[in-house]
């Protein structure tokens, strides 16, 4: 008889040691020794003690932290949920009542978007259903991994998430956005990444809402919900996720509070019914991890019984975990009479504990240590997680129709576009970013009656801006918003853009919208990508997570492709450290405050997005009139690079140009003087002996007292004087070829660096010979407006009211008056303000588009303008101690492959390929003096261009 029960009782060991080898929470045999002992140590109200998790505050008072500290230490409780508010104060609260537990608390939180869903001043990841949207499944388990790191920095160690409920009602109060979806296999395909993500960082996954929370229209918080399927359909839609998500390992299950009469027709809930925690889940689906009950403390079950008599039948049915219990001195008393009664056995207690044990262990509580409150909000906030949120917003964004493949819009040239805003939520981000592309008129409608408003233009963006307080806030769309979208859409060509809940379109009438995009939720993020997709900045890559009505499917989805413009993004997600904002608003206000400058723009980009687009000060030493992003700034010198380079690279793209070729070759006249031999090369890179300058202008004028010579000017327009230098003051017709002859016999020096604009009155010649056409024209037709660059011209007054203008120097030795949409340099004022050197007004938008076409090796919005390898020979180094490319500046400590051009007015353009870093830089320092140039000595462009560079993380 001895033999037979030591026999049984290494039978039953040996069952019980394959069951816990079994189990997605077995780590090794250390493990089970470590269980064992700590188990063994346990005297039976403690043991019990370790089922039960109680809920937790930071923001409550004194007796609510004395009563949880008295469940741990008094009452042995297995663990704690916290629910709100501050980081660094929960993690306080969980270094002291670990300090006085006997077994390491797990610390579990709602975490389904991160620890944002019940923390203060933590990133928020995007809800589930935004996630369900996302095609590539491994930046989802990336999300997992980085919501595990967030859990880990602050001390928690059980999420209770994902949610794998299949969302197929629509009217569902309480999944809804907390839902992948309505389809199965995308349900657990996110579930599983998001799962293996958070393992991969030690944390607790546990899926819920057992058996399914999906098709209900009522809340388990409220009320008991009725799930009114047959077996056959539960296997395949709700339980599925489930069992495929058991299969891959998940740790924990959580149990929801359901009325299923296809699995328990006894009406119970489904946390207390033995035939679905046990029967179903433990035996028929084989799941060995944590089980865990929903909050016992939601009215699906609370009424069912009272607290304490709820805890033990949730533990009869064959729960491990009591969660949110309302009365865990009580619910231990009827779970101990229960064992003592024989109605519950100590193996199914013993099976419980040892699997919370064993959890303990597998997320390293047998090794526990204080949380590191220093710097914790800053590190619960890495660049990576903002970059990492970012890219699941673009990826998710879908496109659901796109007729006649209007999207991206490419022909931004004399288009007329409107942006309608309706609902209720924030929509600034979204028509500032519109704006950026292209001139985008905020148009207000409350009614169709004043639809006729907009009949004129050519596009028209509807945005349908939804609440996003919570995952929770109603995605209808009003009766009224839907009638607008069918009038305007009847009367114009109207992209429609839903920033919420995809089941909003079951409120829209699209059939005569020619463009529809879901971007599932109203954010800075989203309506960057949103805006991004309608111009090309970044595709179009998401997919409809659900099926909304019979038009509307799940997996639906147009892909765009980018059209390299540039989009925009936090720091963080282009890899630079979010401190570069704050840094270079100090630079630019400090400029401002010493007086550098009166005003200035600045827009830096990086891989494509632009982070920084700032105006600061005003546009005159008077401070009257504020600097916007839309002024114009004459960029002086830039205009080499961002007006005569592009053409001449077009020229070498096109195999009409060899920088090897001498002068002569394109510019017959120079062969009768020293300069026909120069190569072109050697001008552009200022390495030809061409003279640093000439002061053409100070042979038509007495410099002491700026009056102008009669022989070269007249006050009034005439045929002998057709050139306009500014109002009332026009030059003689021949002063052109008197510019040319001076250039053409000026003496030559040796041939070393030294800086010379002449060389592009030079190529401007060669240029407007060519084509027949003067300069401000060519640039225009053949960079741009196929740029569709607005704000990028010569003669701005010719486009430009002048308060969109700002004011550069006071002349006071030549034109004696304050130069307001003329230009600068006396040079390419003689020449009627457009030259190959100077001349060119833009503002730090434009200016940052042209360079990051650059970037893109000479193509943007599509079109082509020059090859990669034209652009590479004018940007290499040419001749050995040279600081000069053809025509660009190279000097940067930074990068050999870095170029740019810094201009007389106070202006900066800068391209960086090796980092993808732009920077752009304008303002009128000159209207401070044109004497002392504080701009530069002080470095304030190359000290923003360094912090630029430093922010870059390694």
């Amino acid at each position: 008889m001895k033999k037979f029960f030591a026999l049984l009782s290494i039978l039953i060991f040996s069952q019980i040691l394959f069951a816990q080898q079994d189990s997605p929470l077995y780590v090794d045999s250390l493990q089970m020794k470590w269980v064992n002992e700590k188990y063994d140590a346990m005297t039976l109200e403690e043991k019990v003690g370790q089922l039960f998790v109680v809920a937790a505050y930071s923001n409550k008072d004194a007796a609510h932290e004395a009563e949880i500290e008295n469940l741990v230490k008094n009452e042995n409780i297995g663990g704690l949920i916290f629910m709100q508010d501050l980081a660094v104060k929960q993690a306080e609260l969980t270094n002291r009542y670990n300090k006085v537990t006997k077994v390491p608390l797990l610390i579990g939180m709602d975490a389904e978007w991160g620890l944002a869903m019940r923390l203060k001043e933590i990133n928020r990841f995007p809800w589930a259903m935004t996630v369900g949207a996302v095609e590539d499944n491994q930046i989802v388990k990336e999300m997992g991994n980085a919501i595990g790191e967030q859990a880990r920095t602050m001390g928690v160690n059980f999420n209770f998430a994902p949610v794998v409920d299949v969302n197929t009602n629509p009217q569902n109060p309480i999944i809804g956005n907390r839902s992948f979806g309505s389809d199965v296999q995308n349900v657990a395909d996110k579930g599983i990444a998001y799962m293996l993500g958070m393992k991969e960082k030690g944390v607790l996954a546990s899926a819920k809402h057992f058996p399914g929370h999906g098709d209900t229209s009522q809340d388990s918080h409220k009320t008991l919900p009725l799930v009114n399927q047959d077996l056959s359909r539960l296997k395949s839609v709700e339980l599925a996720p489930f069992q495929q998500l058991i299969d891959a390992g998940v740790p924990a299950i959580m149990v929801a509070h359901l009325n299923v009469p296809a699995l328990d027709n006894s009406g119970l809930p489904t946390t207390l019914s033995k035939k679905v925690v046990t029967d179903l889940l433990k035996n028929e689906m084989n799941f060995k991890g944590l089980i865990v009950t929903d909050a016992l403390n939601m009215e699906g079950v609370a009424k069912s019984y009272p607290p304490g008599e709820v805890d033990a039948r949730a533990f009869e049915a064959g729960n491990d975990i009591l969660l949110f219990s309302q009365a865990v001195k009580t619910g231990k008393q009827k779970i101990i009479a229960k064992i003592n009664s024989g109605e519950i056995s100590e193996e199914r207690l013993a099976e419980s504990v040892k699997k919370i044990l064993m959890a303990k262990y597998f997320v390293g509580l047998h090794n526990s240590k204080p949380i590191d409150t220093k710097d914790l909000v800053l590190r619960l906030n890495p660049p990576a997680h903002q970059a990492l949120t970012s890219k699941l917003y673009e990826n998710a964004a879908t496109l659901i129709k796109n007729e006649s493949d209007l999207l991206p819009i490419k022909n931004l040239a004399e288009t007329k576009i409107a942006f309608v805003p309706l609902e209720e939520a924030e929509f600034e981000t979204f028509h500032q970013n519109l704006n950026f592309h292209v001139q985008t008129d905020l148009v207000r409608i409350k009614s169709v009656s004043e639809v006729s408003k907009l009949k004129d233009y050519d596009y028209v963006i509807i945005g349908f801006h939804k609440s996003n307080e919570t995952a929770y806030k109603s995605y209808k769309i009003s009766a009224n918003s839907n009638a607008i979208l069918k009038a305007a859409s009847a009367q114009n060509n109207t992209i429609a853009v839903v920033f919420g809940s995809p089941y909003g379109l079951m409120d829209l009438d699209l059939t005569s919208t020619k463009a529809a995009l879901v971007m599932y939720q109203n954010l800075d993020m989203t309506q960057n990508a949103a805006a991004g997709i309608i111009f090309g900045a970044i595709g179009a890559k998401g997919k409809l997570p659900v099926d909304v009505n019979a038009e509307w499917k799940y997996g639906k989805s147009l892909k765009t492709e980018s059209l390299q413009r540039l989009g925009f993004a936090i720091p963080e997600a282009v890899g630079l450290k979010p401190e570069i904002i704050q840094q270079i608003d100090q630079l630019a206000q400090k400029a401002i405050d010493e007086g550098t400058t009166p005003g200035l723009q600045i827009v830096a980009a990086k891989n494509g997005k632009v982070i920084y687009d700032k105006s600061f000060g005003y546009q005159t030493i008077e401070r009257k009139k504020k600097v916007s992003p839309k002024d114009v700034y004459d960029v002086a010198s830039v205009t080499k690079v961002t007006a005569t380079l592009p053409l001449l690279m077009q020229e070498v793209s096109n195999g009409e140009l060899n920088l090897d070729q001498n002068l002569a070759s394109i510019l017959p006249e120079s062969a009768r003087t020293d300069k026909g031999n120069l190569k072109l090369r050697e001008i552009l890179a200022h390495q030809s002996g061409l003279p640093p300058w000439i002061g053409f202008y100070k042979e038509s004028v007495n410099v002491q007292n700026a009056r102008l010579y009669l022989d070269y000017y007249s006050r009034k327009q005439d045929e002998e004087h057709p050139i306009k230098v500014t109002d009332n003051i026009y030059i003689i017709g021949s002063i052109r070829d008197t510019i040319m002859t001076d250039i053409m016999y000026a003496p030559l020096g040796s041939k070393k660096y030294e800086y010379s604009d002449l060389g592009y009155y030079l190529f401007q010649e060669y240029l407007e010979k060519k084509y027949k056409k003067p300069l401000n024209l060519l640039v225009d037709e053949k960079i741009y407006q196929p740029m569709q660059l607005s704000s990028t011209t010569y003669l701005p007054r010719e486009k430009f009211d002048l308060e969109f203008i700002v004011p550069s120097a006071r002349d006071r030795i030549y034109r004696n008056q304050l130069l307001h949409g003329f230009v600068q340099d006396e040079g390419a004022a003689m020449m009627g303000g457009v030259a190959g050197h100077a001349g060119l007004f833009s503002n730090a938008q434009d200016m940052a588009k042209i360079m990051q076409m650059y970037l893109n090796g000479g193509s943007y919005g599509g079109v082509n303008f020059f090859s990669p390898q034209a652009l590479q020979e004018f940007t290499k180094d040419q001749y050995s101690g040279n600081r000069r490319g053809a025509g660009f500046d190279k000097l940067s400590d930074r990068s050999n492959n870095s170029y740019g051009h810094f201009g007389y007015t106070g202006t900066m353009v800068w391209n960086d390929p090796d980092h993808q870093l732009v920077l752009v830089f304008l303002s009128n320092r000159v209207n401070v003096s044109t004497e002392s140039n504080d701009l530069s000595r002080k470095k304030v462009r190359e000290n923003i261009r360094q912090a630029l560079y430093d922010a870059v993380v390694k």
